[in-house]
C-alpha cells in the first residue's frame, strides 16, 4: 500500500483500488475490505443483491461490534462507443466518488465511497459504499417496515423537497427511480446509483428535472396511489416554485403517461398518473 490524496492505493491481481481517508473506516478495517472487494470482484464472499444492464450490486455485512455493511458495485467494461466516450468522461468509478462527495459536500444524503478501482486486465471497474441507513422506498411504501398513513405522507412529502434540493444544488440524478432512493422514518431521504449524476453549472435543464420526476413516477406498485405521486409532486414544487406550476405538472404528467405506454403499463394496478380533479392543491 502507499500513501495518496485520500487513503492509499492497493494494487494487486491487476486492480488499482484506492481508499478513502482514514476517518472513513473503522481501525483494522481496512485490509479486510480490500479483500472483501476483491473476493466479490472474483464472484464470492458477497450476497449478489442486484443485476443490472451495466453491473453487479453486492451486499457484504462485516463481523465485528460495529456490524457494518457496505454495497459492491462490480462496473463492466465498456464497448463500442462508450469505449470512446469514455476517453472524454474518464473513470466511471471517480466519477461516482467524486460525485458522491459533491452531493455530500451540499448538504444531501448519499452513501460514503470508501474504495473505488479498476481491473487493468479486463477493464472492470469497482465502486464500494457504506449501507444507507433505511430501506428502499419500494419497500418502504409497501409497508416494510410498517408504515402508517400520516407518516407516509410525511415521508412523500420529504422526498419531492429532497429531490428538489437535489435539482437546486445543481445536480440531475443518472436514473432517479424509487429503487435508488432509501428512506426512514425520520424521515431521511438518501439518493444511491450516482453511475449517471451529472452537475449542471450555468443551467438546470428543465427537461432534464422533469426526467427525474417521470423516473420516480412511472413505476406502480401496491401502496403508491395516485394521490401519494401528487403529494411528491407538491412538495416539489413548493420548494422549486415553478412560474408555470399547472403546465408543468402537465408536462411531467404527459412525458408519464408516454413513459409507461412504451413500457406497456405499470407492473401493478396502480391508477394513471394523471391527478385527479382538484390534485393541484396543496395535499
Amino acid at each position: 500500500m502507499i500513501g495518496g490524496a485520500h487513503g492509499g492505493v492497493v494494487e494487486r491481481g491487476g486492480w488499482r483500488l484506492n481508499l478513502a481517508g482514514e476517518d472513513s473506516l473503522e481501525p483494522g478495517m481496512r485490509d479486510a475490505v480490500v479483500e472483501a472487494a476483491l473476493e466479490a470482484a472474483a464472484g464470492r464472499g458477497a450476497r449478489l443483491q442486484r443485476r443490472s444492464r451495466r453491473g453487479s450490486t453486492y451486499h457484504l455485512r462485516t463481523g465485528g461490534p460495529a456490524g457494518a455493511e457496505f454495497f459492491i458495485k462490480i462496473i463492466d467494461p465498456v464497448r463500442g462507443l462508450e469505449k470512446l466516450k469514455q476517453w472524454f468522461s474518464g473513470s466511471r468509478a471517480e466519477h461516482i466518488r467524486a460525485i458522491s462527495e459533491a452531493i455530500r459536500s451540499a448538504g444531501l444524503n448519499a452513501p460514503p465511497v470508501v474504495l473505488w478501482g479498476r481491473d487493468r486486465s479486463s477493464g472492470r471497474e469497482l465502486v464500494m459504499t457504506r449501507r444507507a441507513p433505511g430501506v428502499l422506498a419500494t419497500r418502504y411504501l409497501r409497508g416494510a417496515p410498517t408504515v402508517d398513513f400520516a407518516r407516509k405522507r410525511i415521508v412523500l412529502r420529504a422526498l419531492g423537497a429532497e429531490v428538489a434540493r437535489l435539482h437546486l444544488a445543481g445536480f440531475i440524478h443518472g436514473d432517479l427511480t424509487p429503487f435508488n432512493v432509501i428512506a426512514d422514518d425520520s424521515p431521511s431521504i438518501w439518493f444511491i446509483d450516482h453511475e449517471r449524476t451529472r452537475r449542471a453549472w450555468l443551467f438546470r435543464p428543465a427537461r432534464a428535472r422533469l426526467r427525474n420526476l417521470v423516473q420516480l413516477g412511472r413505476f406502480g406498485f401496491p401502496g403508491l396511489s395516485r394521490t401519494d405521486r401528487m403529494r411528491v409532486w407538491s412538495s416539489y414544487a413548493a420548494a422549486t416554485a415553478p412560474a408555470r406550476r399547472r403546465a408543468e405538472l402537465r408536462r411531467v404528467s404527459k412525458m408519464i403517461a408516454a413513459r409507461i405506454g412504451r413500457d406497456g403499463g405499470f407492473e401493478s394496478s396502480c391508477a394513471s398518473p394523471m391527478p385527479a380533479r382538484g390534485g393541484l392543491r396543496e395535499l
